[in-house]
């Protein structure tokens, strides 16, 4: 695939439409191929959540016109509701990388004045904009939560694009007052969306998708202890796209479905014997070395990660289905990765209890000052109840920024390690 992406960053600067119609090409190609040859490694839910991802990122691309960009945990039933299609910066940055693509995009960005330190994901997807791979979208949204470049992308490309830019501000203190506060900014969001799109926001309509929001998120919850100990044949390409999905399309049918056709599979999987690891943040799926220790392997596992699960529904929620603008704010305020640290490593660790996960990866991705600044807090906090906590510093999506041999050497020691210290025996 390196002469794939060589097109790319050969033609960026002089043929940006030439190179929009390559990637699209590959991109249509690849969406094809895991629809007319399933993986047959995997179980029928992890090709049905890579199809998904395909189908909902691709569709955006192909339509980018009809599009909004959002940041990653910006709620997306309004958009479902206006028939707009959301992407993130996250999906098209792993797009863009998994064609080999990526070094081309982050060279235009920083050539532009973006830092080198500023997170990858956001450099390629500011790179992709700036040489005109990328046309206008109908409008932007992101929010606070989870970082900083959410608000300074975001609100550079609406000026670039000359396009409307909502920006969700969520306050830290977890209580009815802000989830009230957001569902406001979340009212005005809708009214812009309704202007952007050229389209009435149908009320009943948001609230039969936030209904299936609601469904989905139960199912998902549920599907936890599931995984207890049952072979999951995922890999880390799979478990990021579905988390994807679980934020794309929730709200939508079909990603109700994949959430109950997790829990069927995990029931009727065979035991496992490997190590099962809690992943936190995202994860450096192109690294061959590192991946052949988790991708379907009997060595180690990803059991979940607190990106999927950043919000479990609790028996205290305030607010249903019903009213929509609060059910989606009231998703915003509980996120784990709004507020303090600790909130974050709460979730972690309730995760690993449900999943009985034997050890935790904390990934700390290039730029990601939320995460590399809460390592060591969590890892503490973990480790003091009982579970072994591996922080891997590395690129989730640039692979010029990885070390891949030390990655691997350090992930593989700590797998070892893990194993031979008889798992669960720190915290049974």
């Amino acid at each position: 695939m390196n002469w794939y992406g060589g097109v790319v960053e050969k033609n960026l600067l002089t043929r940006p439409d030439f190179v929009h119609s390559w990637l699209m090409l590959g991109f249509q190609a690849m969406r094809a191929k895991v629809h007319l040859a399933p993986y047959s490694d995997l179980l029928p839910s992890g090709n049905h959540g890579y199809q998904l991802f395909m189908d909902s990122v691709v569709g955006a691309l192909a339509d980018f016109g009809n599009a909004v960009v959002t940041s990653i945990f910006t709620p997306n039933e309004i958009f479902h509701a206006l028939g707009v299609r959301p992407v993130t910066a996250e999906a098209v940055a792993s797009f863009a990388s998994g064609a080999q693509a990526e070094g081309g995009f982050i060279s235009a960005a920083e050539g532009r004045g973006i830092p080198e330190t500023y997170c990858s994901y956001h450099r390629i997807l500011m790179g992709m904009a700036t040489s005109g791979v990328l046309g206008r979208p109908r409008m932007l949204a992101s929010c606070s939560v989870a970082c900083d470049a959410n608000n300074l992308t975001f609100k550079t490309l609406g000026r670039f694009w000359g396009i409307p830019h909502v920006y969700l501000d969520v306050p830290y203190d977890v209580s009815r007052d802000s989830a009230l506060y957001v569902a406001d900014e979340l009212r005005e969001m809708a009214k812009v969306a309704e202007e952007a799109s050229s389209c009435k926001l149908d009320e009943s309509r948001l609230r039969e998708i936030c209904a299936c929001s609601e469904r989905t998120m139960h199912a998902l919850a549920a599907s936890l202890p599931t995984r207890r100990g049952r072979y999951l044949a995922n890999t880390m390409t799979i478990d990021m796209m579905e988390m994807l999905d679980l934020h794309l399309s929730l709200g939508l049918p079909k990603c109700e479905e994949l959430a109950h056709e997790m829990q069927q599979d995990f029931l009727a999987a065979p035991p496992y014997e490997g190590v099962n690891l809690v992943w936190a943040h995202v994860s450096p799926y192109f690294l061959e070395s590192l991946g052949r220790l988790v991708n379907t392997s009997k060595t180690a596992q990803i059991a979940a990660s607190d990106m999927m699960f950043e919000y479990l529904p609790e028996g205290d929620a305030w607010f249903d289905a019903t009213n929509p603008y609060e059910f989606m704010a009231e998703r915003l305020v509980r996120n784990c990765f709004n507020g303090p640290a600790t909130r974050r490593a709460d979730c972690i660790e309730r995760l690993a209890r449900e999943t009985d996960a034997d050890a935790v990866v904390l990934f700390c991705h290039w730029g990601c000052k939320q995460t590399a600044g809460a390592a060591q807090l969590i890892r503490r906090q973990l480790e003091g109840a009982g579970w072994p906590v591996l922080v891997l510093d590395g690129d989730a999506c640039d692979r010029a920024n990885c070390m891949e041999g030390q990655m691997t050497t350090r992930f593989s020691a700590f797998l070892e390690m893990v194993d031979k210290r008889g798992r669960k025996a720190g915290h049974e």
